[in-house]
């Protein structure tokens, strides 16, 4: 076997065991390439070896600390979980029946005005396991939504209330506020989950749920071209990061989001004294808020 400066300097920091293993590939390696006369050492190829392995055994222990988080088709590349909060906000346009959802799901004073509510409403739902959850119902005007930001920070989950006798009207609308709710950081990290409540079932006009579903796909599609990557919340302007919704490249899909996004139909108010029309939105309170 040949002596080697290489050989010799680790001689003097890694273990006899170590070192055997390494002369025997030295060995393997001399005499594998001997019959090629090739212009390499093999105490280049050993060097060359032993880097390679270094590289790589740092890049796995140290590789992944330094990752910041961002969004890559429809998923972040840091997957660590961030506890939600415990809030249930109910969120939609004007007129869209939020206040009566509330009344409907809360114990609070049936005398709260079910119009055009201009302050947020606040009430206590309470679980089957009998788990007391705050309820906040935002108002669709502009002044209301300056505390959307820290309301959907709180937030365990999201009960997006649309008014389906105007859907079609106001389309667009409904997907700017859903984008600015989606793109929001602490939704999109959180992951915090979000049903669309297709309101007002019990009249003739309202539209099928799976027609919203498509329609606000579309919709939020062209929003992605034309707000790019940054949300648009009003109080969010300073604290903007890079979030887009879905996979670049391909058409926007619900199904391409973090957040598990759920589709359900029903009227607000109760009808004849039952609020048998709501028990999807209890159920996915249940689920989703532990």
């Amino acid at each position: 076997m040949k002596d080697s400066a290489i050989l010799n300097q680790l001689k003097g920091v890694l273990p006899p065991h170590i070192m055997e293993i390494i002369y025997f590939r030295y060995n393997q390696i001399d005499t594998y390439l001997k019959p090629y006369n090739l212009p390499i050492k093999t105490d280049v190829l050993l060097l060359a070896l032993f880097t390679l392995i270094f590289i790589i055994i740092i890049s796995k222990l140290f590789g992944s600390s330094g990752n910041k988080t961002r969004s890559v088709g429809g998923r972040t590349s840091n997957d660590k979980k961030v506890k939600r909060g415990n809030n249930i906000a109910i969120l939609g346009l004007s007129n869209a029946g939020k206040t009566a959802l509330l009344l409907n799901l809360t114990n609070v004073d049936k005398k709260i005005s079910t119009h055009t509510s201009i302050t947020t409403n606040n009430g206590v739902y309470i679980t089957e396991n009998k788990k007391k959850l705050p309820i906040i119902d935002v108002p669709g005007n502009g002044k209301a939504k300056v505390s959307l930001p820290k309301i959907l920070s709180n937030s365990g989950c999201i009960i997006y209330v649309i008014d389906g006798t105007t859907f079609i009207d106001n389309s667009t609308q409904e997907a700017q506020y859903l984008y600015d709710i989606l793109t929001n950081e602490s939704v999109y990290q959180k992951k915090v989950p979000v049903l669309v409540f297709n309101n007002k079932m019990d009249l003739d006009s309202t539209i099928d749920t799976e027609q919203v579903k498509n329609i606000l796909e579309r919709e939020l599609d062209d929003l992605r071209r034309t707000r790019g990557a940054t949300p648009i919340v009003l109080g969010q302007e300073e604290d903007k990061k890079d979030i887009y919704l879905g996979i670049e490249g391909t058409p926007f899909q619900f199904d391409h989001l973090p957040n598990d996004v759920q589709f359900s139909n029903g009227s607000a108010a109760p009808s004849n004294g039952e609020s048998k029309e709501i028990d999807d939105i209890k159920n996915f309170i249940q689920a989703t808020i532990h």
